[in-house]
């Protein structure tokens, strides 16, 4: 009889230690400890992968040879309007600087903190254009009172607008050729004071200040890649061998004019005819059908 009753007691046993061993299940492992462990398994490779993402920058794309100047050449009709639609966006933010102001540039009168000894920005016009090219975040930047290249102001050159950039200039660039003339007023033969440019030192230009017209007036002038300047420099092109300040450019030359168009003309028109198109006050009219070129 013992023997009988000790049997169903070992059954038992054996029956709730198997039981209770194939029920008990792991807990998931959490998301965390998850990553960790593949982390754990392969740091080298997330170490690689991370330097790869990191470091990584987009290769810069070889410009188009239709687009770059060769010297003494024709501009081709793609460079052409790739540089007219820049030339036309300076034109409108000129002229909508002018209805804000009623002046091309800011008043000495009014902004004299502006001008150096010499009657010059300080900065260049390009960068008082900015608010009009919606720049005004990088305009705010700027103390205007200061030399374009204080320690302030000349970390900013890294940051030029692709308005300035000629379809020719490389990414990252910050020089532009995009230059004006500038030069002070002359007598005429009536002994009366005249502009030669629509940017003269001393007080800036007005639009009624034009008294050739301003379709036979020139603002903007594209030079060649060897007159490029740092885009926030003041300053403009010297009137006294006008042509020679072109540089090494095509043998046409991408104009903005006054009214806001934009041409190409012939490069090797004599000193006298370049300073007639840039000369706002000296009454002549421009055969636009004799200089200017077709692409």
């Amino acid at each position: 009889m013992k023997i009988s009753r000790s049997i169903p007691l070992l059954f038992l046993t054996i029956l709730f230690s198997t039981n209770n061993g194939g029920c008990q299940k792991n807990a998931p492992p959490s998301p965390e400890t998850d990553a960790e462990q593949v982390a754990a398994e392969s740091p080298a490779e997330n170490t690689a992968e991370e330097k790869t993402s990191s470091t990584t920058t987009p290769e810069e794309k070889p410009i188009d040879p239709k687009l770059v100047v060769k010297p003494g050449e024709p501009m081709t009709a793609e460079r052409f309007n790739a540089v007219k639609e820049n030339l036309k966006q300076l034109g409108l933010s000129l002229h909508n600087f002018h209805d804000e102001y009623s002046m091309f540039l800011p008043s000495p009168e009014d902004h004299p903190e502006y001008y150096d000894e010499n009657g010059l920005l300080k900065v260049s016009w390009r960068v008082h254009l900015l608010p009009f090219l919606d720049q005004k975040d990088l305009y705010k930047q700027f103390k205007l009172d200061e030399a374009w290249d204080s320690p302030h102001n000349a970390p900013l050159a890294k940051n030029m607008p692709e308005t300035f950039r000629s379809p020719d200039t490389p990414t990252g660039a910050t020089k532009t050729r995009f230059r004006i003339f500038q030069g002070k007023r002359e007598k005429d033969s009536e002994g009366k004071m005249r502009m030669t440019s629509l940017f003269p030192l001393g007080t800036p230009a007005r639009m009624r200040d034009t008294l050739d017209g301003t379709s036979n007036t020139i603002m903007v002038v594209e030079v060649g890649p060897d007159k490029a300047v740092e885009w926030t420099k003041p300053g403009g092109l010297s009137l006294t061998q006008p042509k020679e300040e072109l540089g090494a450019t095509a043998s046409t030359v991408a104009v903005l004019k006054g009214d806001g168009l934009v041409s190409l003309i012939k490069q090797d028109l004599d000193e006298i005819q370049w300073k007639e198109l840039v000369g706002p006050q000296d009454m002549t009219r421009i055969d636009w059908d004799v200089i200017e070129v077709q692409p």
